[in-house]
């Protein structure tokens, strides 16, 4: 009989999300293979100490992302990671490990200087003022409300270019945007570091100076580069 793995009961908002995630890095730590059963949802939501509606919704997220089949009569199947969906950033993460975030680094890189640019040129009033409650990172927050300040901060950017294509660039890696985020901000003077180049992008785009929001965002995305190579 095989050793049950072990679960932590999951509490608190997004309980299939907690589930998920920890099936999947159940799984990829060899628990169970590809061609295995899981247990079924009732001994699941048992070992979760949740209902089976949220156990079947988590399931059902990891069916979505290809790494398990359900069939009728037969449960649920781990399938071969070469049928996991790689355009999901928990999969991607759990397949080619921390050099994703390398990867995510790179690509910031390369379209963030050119979406403050076109932030600068095309923000609206209504969006300039909204920005300007979102580029500070208070002292008195905790490191996930820093991650969602961030996040939204650099989201609100990339909408005011007034080019959805690219919000969906962004926000299709959200989650490994916030935990490239939720590594630099535990290294100790990356928080202020972040802060600063905040004003600075917010004050370049409210001057609507292309070219400054340009060089600032590179210079900040040089300083998350570092950042994350001390975490």
């Amino acid at each position: 009989m095989s050793v049950r793995p072990p679960f932590q009961v999951v509490q608190n908002s997004k309980l299939s999300r907690q589930i998920s995630s920890q099936l999947l890095d159940t799984i990829a730590a060899g628990h169970y293979r590809p061609g295995d059963m899981l247990p079924p949802e009732r001994d699941l939501a048992e070992m979760f100490h949740a209902s089976r509606v949220v156990v079947r919704e988590a399931l059902g997220s990891l069916v979505a992302k290809g790494v398990l089949s359900v069939r009728q009569g037969r449960g649920t199947t781990v399938n071969p990671t070469d049928t996991w969906n790689t355009l999901e950033p928990d999969v991607l993460m759990i397949l080619h490990g921390h050099r994703v975030l390398d990867q995510v680094m790179e690509m910031r890189r390369i379209i963030e200087p050119e979406i403050a640019a076109l932030a600068a040129e095309r923000i609206s009033p209504a969006q300039l003022e909204e920005l300007r409650t979102k580029y500070d990172l208070p002292e008195t927050d905790t490191v996930e409300e820093h991650i969602e300040r961030d996040t939204a901060f650099h989201i609100l950017i990339a909408k005011a270019t007034q080019n959805p294509v690219l919000v969906i660039e962004l926000t299709s890696i959200s989650e490994l945007l916030r935990e490239c985020r939720r590594r630099t901000f535990n290294v100790p003077g990356e928080l202020a570091r972040a802060r600063e180049w905040h004003r600075l992008l917010f004050e370049a785009i409210e001057r609507r100076d292309v070219t400054a929001a340009r060089k600032v965002m590179t210079e900040h995305m040089s300083q998350v580069m570092d950042g994350l190579s001390r975490a």
